[in-house]
């Protein structure tokens, strides 16, 4: 008996696990090239993080509970319950259908040597869809010169009238000898306070990884001049032991997703259900009957 309540306990812990996978945007077919402004769906794990109603930054949903931000958007001590997210946003004047509104119960900010994230813990959790999910973490990944990423963001003054969610098009470049391994860069680009917080984000594998967090705040376009033509940011894996105790275990990418080493194209196996939500594979099933049978085993 005692055995069979181990077997079912490792069985749940697989089964949640597979339950939730992260970078998967069904909507996005980025490849090369594109719009600056986003669509609906595009970027799934975008947040607009508002104090009392109006956006001040952006941020990213990396857990079921958590989103990611940059620390500068804050104070020392923040008070949580002035803030909200919102998940599923496109515009920030508009009708936006998708979106959800959350409160946020804690405030954590890393405490390192220069710049730092912070996350936000959510009061409850929201429903996964095309238009709401978590994106993978930097868990060692690497990200080579010359390797496409994308960088996305609200801010007054672009959008149109809507501020509709605006998305660049970025390349790794090398940082040179003045920064650190910890350092990631990228060709220059327009970069404004509403923007921090958001994701440098690059999809390896055919899921999307979070690099970076935008920071306005070390990238102030105004005070570079014009010969500097990179921006310097810090990998999130700097991050890596904080956002382990604060965010816990990292969201594994989905193992459906696979890539065409011929055309170098992107070929995913996921199905998508009516409900919006990624269908589980043939793995996930198998788990759920053997949990059922565990638990018929120990009744």
């Amino acid at each position: 008996m005692a055995v069979c309540k181990v077997i079912c306990l490792a069985t749940l812990l697989t089964l949640l696990t597979q339950a939730l996978v992260c970078g998967t945007a069904a909507l996005n077919s980025r490849i090369v090239g594109g719009s600056s402004v986003a669509t609906a769906g595009m970027w799934p794990w975008m947040a607009s993080l508002q104090k009392n109603g109006s956006h001040v930054c952006g941020g990213t949903l990396v857990a079921v509970d958590s989103v990611l931000s940059d620390a500068s958007c804050f104070s020392s001590t923040p008070t949580a319950s002035e803030w909200t997210v919102v998940l599923g946003h496109l515009k920030l004047n508009g009708s936006n259908p998708f979106e959800v509104t959350l409160n946020v119960t804690n405030i954590t900010l890393s405490n390192l040597t220069g710049s730092n994230v912070a996350v936000l813990k959510l009061s409850a959790k929201p429903t996964l869809s095309n238009y709401i999910q978590p994106i993978c973490l930097d868990n060692g990944q690497t990200f080579s010169v010359g390797s496409t990423c994308w960088a996305a963001g609200w801010n007054s003054g672009r959008g149109g009238l809507e501020q509709v969610l605006q998305e660049i098009r970025i390349s790794v470049v090398n940082c040179g000898n003045t920064t650190t391994s910890d350092s990631i860069c990228t060709g220059s680009f327009t970069l404004e306070q509403g923007d921090s917080g958001g994701p440098m984000m690059c999809k390896i594998d055919g899921s999307w990884f979070q690099a970076a967090v935008l920071s306005a705040s070390n990238n102030n376009t105004a005070s570079r001049s014009r010969a500097d033509a990179v921006m310097t940011f810090s990998k999130l894996s700097r991050y890596r032991s904080f956002l382990t105790q604060t965010v816990g275990m990292f969201l594994s990418p989905s193992p459906n997703v696979v890539t065409n080493s011929t055309t170098g194209t992107n070929v995913t196996t996921n199905v998508t259900t009516t409900s919006g939500s990624p269908a589980h594979s043939f793995f996930f099933c198998f788990h759920v009957l053997a949990f059922a049978v565990c638990l018929l085993l120990t009744l």
